[in-house]
């Protein structure tokens, strides 16, 4: 279980960017939110849902950053969009967004309203597209008495699975307040473990008990979604947590097939190949730098950008950037208040421009653009039924490869979960003014290599008549573009 922790925000200090091997640097967003805040979602009609986040805040209370007329987040407007119900205000939770779009799931919490309780309170959210958002009690699965901060993730099939912090029961989400149990992890309880779904369709946890069914300190396990069971994976090169707190870092799918796993308050890094169902030791992080908590977020061109501080919950953070082909860890810019932050302050989100964004429990919320280009053969192929289409009409057909991209990209471990691995699509007229249609009912989650696959999307009443260029954007990685006109 997690030490009662306190932030230290009360003083911020605007410092110098740091440089970095890439020479990429951070952007304040021109118009910043009223309010501190914390965890994002990526919403499917191009919105971010951001939680006001702190302890002296109102984590219940939630926010939306719409993008400008040009489709920039930089230059994007804040909204309040209301709380959830009266009574819970979690911090560090489980979230997720349903496959419907329509629905925002938020379960648990390691703190509620401030007081170090593990809530198996939760809220169901109904997303009205382009437009409000409203909030009411989900309960928690039959006989848990506590959900926390554990785990949460979308499987192939679309169904959301939960895990019970304090337990090794793990459960699927079937409708506002009900649940169906699966299948127990090997490990005493899900605790400061992560989920991260694979290319191969099973989802990945490291073991954070010294000690536990599977025979090893440095377990791993893999469930299969099809049977509902966990089975003992391989075991990983080095213990990624130190058993006196048992935090472990992010862990990122990469599009080398590979997962990078940062451990814990361990400095040390290490890899999953999951062709070869084997780890092996990623690289080391500098100066003594680790996760104890903290986020990860996949770029376009492959590398990943993660927050890392020095040892359990101290300030003084540094960003690194893991180049897969080198298999290299660098330094890479620092936001502002980076001193002032340990990793676990942070999130980071992929968003639709490519732009990763951050935020860190204050009002100063910060762009980073990664250097250019992108993996090849990561980008889905799009088709349309047709290329005429009308304003305000619902349940267009789009099919292709690759929808949901090969990753979910943003990580944080067991605290928060923003994943981003499913279409949006996004039209841009001749004059450049971007529109965002609604996306729903996929056809499949999964994220392997070639899956096919069709979504649905519905066109804002508002859309001007004339052509446009149409493209799904999934992970920030943009598909080939179709002509079409809309009436």
């Amino acid at each position: 279980m997690k030490l009662f922790r306190t932030l230290g925000l009360t003083a911020v200090v605007a410092l110098a960017l740091v440089g970095s091997s890439s020479g990429q640097t951070w952007t304040d967003l021109t118009n910043q939110p009223p309010v501190t805040v914390g965890p994002m979602l990526q919403l499917r009609d191009g919105r971010i849902l951001v939680d006001e986040g702190g302890f002296t805040q109102n984590p219940g209370d939630w926010y939306i950053l719409t993008p400008d007329s040009t489709g920039s987040y930089l230059n994007g407007t804040w909204s309040s969009t209301g709380s959830m119900q009266s009574g819970y205000e979690p911090l560090y939770f489980g979230s997720e967004v349903l496959l419907t779009g329509r629905e925002v799931v938020v379960e648990g919490g390691e703190y509620n309203e401030g007081s170090p309780v593990w809530t198996n309170l939760g809220s169901l959210a109904t997303v009205t597209p382009w437009g409000s958002i409203s909030w009411r009690s989900n309960s928690p699965p039959s006989g848990w008495e506590q959900i926390g901060d554990a785990e949460s993730d979308i499987l192939p099939n679309g169904k959301y699975m939960q895990a019970d912090c304090c337990t090794a029961q793990n459960a699927i989400f079937t409708g506002p307040n009900t649940w169906m149990a699966t299948g127990s992890v090997h490990q005493s309880n899900n605790d400061e473990s992560g989920f991260t779904l694979l290319t191969n369709g099973l989802v990945l946890t490291v073991d954070t008990k010294s000690a536990g069914a599977c025979g090893t300190s440095k377990a791993s396990e893999l469930y299969n979604y099809t049977t509902g069971v966990w089975s003992c994976g391989p075991q990983t090169p080095v213990e990624l947590y130190n058993p006196s707190d048992e935090e472990l870092g992010a862990a990122v799918m990469m599009y080398n097939n590979q997962v990078l796993q940062f451990g814990g308050h361990v400095v040390a890094t290490a890899l999953y190949n999951v062709s070869t169902n084997s780890w092996t030791a990623g690289p080391t992080p500098p100066n003594n730098l680790d996760q104890a908590d903290g986020p990860a977020a996949l770029e376009p061109n492959g590398n990943v950008l993660a927050m890392l501080s020095p040892g359990l919950y101290e300030t003084g953070c540094q960003f690194l950037e893991y180049n897969p082909t080198t298999n290299t860890l660098a330094d890479a810019a620092n936001p502002a208040d980076c001193p002032l932050d340990s990793s676990y302050y942070g999130h980071l989100m992929i968003l639709p421009t490519g732009q990763i964004m951050f935020t860190d429990f204050t009002g100063k919320v910060e762009l980073y653009t990664p250097a250019p280009g992108v993996v090849s053969g990561v980008a889905a192929t799009i088709h349309l039924r047709t290329t005429t289409l009308t304003a305000g009409s619902k349940n267009n057909i789009l099919s292709g490869i690759q929808l949901n991209g090969l990753t979910e990209n943003n990580a944080y471990g067991d605290d928060y979960q923003a994943n981003t691995n499913f279409p949006l699509v996004r039209l841009t007229s001749t004059g450049g003014d971007v529109y965002y249609a609604f996306t729903h009912t996929d056809s499949t989650h999964s994220i392997a290599v070639g899956q096919r696959g069709t979504t649905e999307f519905d066109l804002p009443a508002t859309i001007p008549s004339g052509s446009y260029t149409l493209e799904s954007v999934t992970n920030g990685v943009t598909s080939n573009a179709i002509n079409v006109t809309v009436n």
